[in-house]
């Protein structure tokens, strides 16, 4: 990674200060942003913060409560963030009790940073993924075809500016994950973070009124109070094989 570009920001849990320190100095030079919580209350506290990390680095022992507590909790809370657990339980049974509850992938202590290295950036990879997912997908009344750029509602197109594709496939490729304002600035206007808009609000509203619903609760696109939005009720259209002639 270039020095010069802030990197991905990681959120390191882990209670074991000669480690921790290790690991925060290891990832920096590796060009990462990381965060430290060293127990489970503010392991809580940062997973659910939004804007929201790019990976979480989770140890499975803390002080206050196990990392599997805080992951669960993680997950009910709605956090989608990638999780790679850090544990020097090595066993099947505690293995499994990660994956249960939402972990990612699962590394047993001790490692080699290099190893560690290498499934952070599989994990970030794997997300990064998300950006490029293609398919067709119902939503809201709408048929949208990610590959071709394509909206159409009852078999007919609806016309829809640029910037208003652009943020309903933003949030679609994100459903069920909170989408901050900032996010949406950064990546679908390409607006610093700073700036203060409701065109956000404004496009929304525009892709609201070609969708179902009459009300917040009806709504595919729902607004986070204070935070930003997200889409729910998306479903994949599977594709079928056509019949050989």
């Amino acid at each position: 990674m270039s020095g010069t570009e802030q990197g991905p920001h990681l959120l390191l849990v882990e209670d074991d200060s000669e480690l921790s320190t290790s690991l925060v100095l290891y990832l920096e030079s590796e060009g990462y942003e990381v965060t430290l919580a060293e127990n489970g209350t503010d392991a809580e506290e940062e997973a659910t913060r939004l804007p929201g990390y790019d990976l979480i680095i989770l140890d499975a022992k803390l002080p206050d409560q196990n990392g599997f507590e805080v992951l669960r909790q993680a997950r009910e809370d709605g956090v989608r963030t990638p999780v790679l657990m850090l544990t020097g339980l090595g066993d099947h049974e505690h293995k499994m009790r990660g994956f249960q509850v939402g972990t990612d992938d699962y590394l047993t202590k001790p490692f080699e940073t290099e190893e560690l290295l290498a499934r952070i950036d599989a994990l970030l990879r794997r997300e990064a993924q998300v950006e490029e997912e293609g398919g067709v997908f119902n939503v809201g009344g709408l048929q949208v075809d990610l590959d071709n750029e394509e909206v159409v509602r009852n078999g007919d197109p609806v016309q829809l500016t640029d910037l208003e594709y652009k943020l309903l496939a933003y949030l679609l490729r994100r459903r069920g994950r909170t989408a901050t304002r900032e996010q949406i600035l950064r990546d679908v206007w390409d607006l610093p973070s700073a700036v203060e808009t409701r065109t956000i609000d404004r496009h929304v509203n525009a892709l609201r009124d070609v969708m179902d619903g009459n009300s917040e609760d009806e709504w595919a696109i729902q607004s986070v109070y204070g935070i930003g939005y997200k889409l729910e009720g998306a479903d994949r259209v599977e594709e079928t094989a056509t019949e050989a002639v």
